[in-house]
């Protein structure tokens, strides 16, 4: 049996949390149900010391939030308790998963030992190229809100410490051996700082739900389906309500309802997300848009269900777990074409694509959704073909094992190789 560590933002439990990082907990629970692998995980939360938190048969360790150094690590008492809990476990493979955090700068610099697997996600100096999500100047400076200037977090300053941590991404790419990907976007940027690695190619686990789940039929209902899990410019909500305002025109009954955290009251909310609102009412379309707030598994796939589309607006994905989802059900899919969502789908067959921020296109794109029977019911059928072969779980999870024991056996046969060459 494979002892995996995995270093991961996603702390596992019994309850589905409607948090982003979905896919691990998938992907957890049926690695460790093949009986090959003993579990391990080690995550940031809300605790004030490290706490050993067992998720069913996964050890978890649960580390602090802090404050991370100029260097990008984080204090040295954490650095010691991290290195402290790797050593107990004495892993065969220590798996991190995404650049988003410091993690992949503990197996970067030496400060653990173990054989590393570097797993992209998404990644910020991708991002920090799109994070105001094509707004003018004078649009920015209107989603500045009383948090922004509290926390001094307006979009300049985060699409900033997004370029920043670019540096230390760029760092751990080049100084890992093994890397994953998910598609042909991701390899593109972890080929430009490292062009030596070894590259795996993977897909995610979906949640239980969505193999189980009955398949879209098709509704006269004119309702478009969107979710986003930043409250940011990137992620290319007022393009969807930009375009949904276009539709209203032709379509006076049609709907858009997004979900995500994105609602919150007083100085709590996101000065974006003000601005959206206030975007929405100067464009009339308030009775158009229902924010539904985070959603569970069985409530996305009964709003997918019950939608005509799905819109998937980013300017920039690095594989995009929303519409993969929509394809699974059948939902017919519009999205932006940008990073990896390309790989996914694939136009005018499984998806409708739109340039990123055109939200003339969208509209032209979902309308012609919503006004042919025909072309969404074979993008439906398409989407579920390609969503079964390419998240099949068992495939997924067989693919996952195949990497891990690859790697074991290139460290080995290395290691064998110098041992015989003294």
């Amino acid at each position: 049996m494979m002892k995996i560590l995995w270093f991961s933002n996603k702390a596992f439990s019994d309850k589905d949390d409607c948090s982003s990082g979905t896919w691990l907990g998938a992907l957890a629970k049926n690695l460790v149900a093949t009986g090959q692998v003993e579990l391990f995980n080690i995550t940031i939360g809300n605790v004030e010391v490290p706490i050993k938190q067992d998720a069913g048969a996964i050890h978890q360790w649960i580390i602090p939030i802090s404050k991370s150094r100029r260097d990008g690590l984080p204090p040295s008492h954490i650095i010691a308790e991290l290195v402290g809990i790797v050593k107990d476990v004495s892993p065969d493979l220590v798996h991190i998963w995404g650049t988003e955090s410091y993690w992949g700068l503990l197996s970067a610099r030496n400060l653990i030992q173990q054989p590393v697997l570097l797993e992209t996600q998404g990644l910020k100096f991708a991002i920090a190229k799109v994070f105001h999500g094509g707004l003018t100047f004078s649009e920015q400076i209107s989603s500045i809100g009383l948090k922004e200037l509290l926390r001094r977090s307006t979009i300049y300053q985060a699409r900033k410490s997004f370029e920043e941590w670019g540096i230390f991404e760029k760092e751990m790419l080049s100084r890992h051996r093994f890397i994953t990907v998910q598609t042909d976007w991701l390899e593109a940027q972890v080929r430009q700082y490292n062009d030596t690695c070894e590259i795996f190619r993977n897909d995610f686990v979906l949640r239980e739900e969505f193999y189980s789940s009955e398949k879209w039929r098709h509704s006269a209902n004119p309702t478009i389906f969107c979710t986003a899990a930043y409250s940011a410019p990137f992620k290319g909500l007022h393009v969807a309500v930009r375009a949904v305002s276009i539709l209203k025109k032709r379509l006076p009954a049609i709907r858009l309802r997004i979900a995500g955290a994105h609602q919150r009251k007083g100085f709590r909310q996101d000065g974006y997300i003000s601005w959206v609102n206030q975007e929405i009412s100067r464009l009339g379309i308030d009775n158009h848009v229902t924010w539904l707030g985070p959603l569970s598994a069985p409530q996305i796939i009964a709003e997918l269900l019950e939608c005509a589309a799905v819109v998937i607006p980013s300017f920039v994905e690095g594989y995009c777990l929303g519409l993969a989802e929509a394809l699974m059900i059948g939902t017919p899919a519009v999205a932006a074409f940008s990073g990896g969502i390309p790989c996914i789908a694939k136009n005018d067959e499984s998806a409708l694509f739109f340039p990123p921020g055109d939200e003339a296109m969208c509209a032209y794109q979902l309308r012609k959704v919503l006004s042919d029977r025909k072309l969404a019911e074979s993008l439906s059928q398409e989407g579920i073909k390609i969503a079964e072969r390419r998240n099949d779980w068992s495939k997924v999870v067989k693919k996952q094992l195949e990497i891990y024991r690859q790697v074991l056996s290139e460290i080995l046969l290395g290691t064998s190789h110098k041992l015989s060459s003294h």
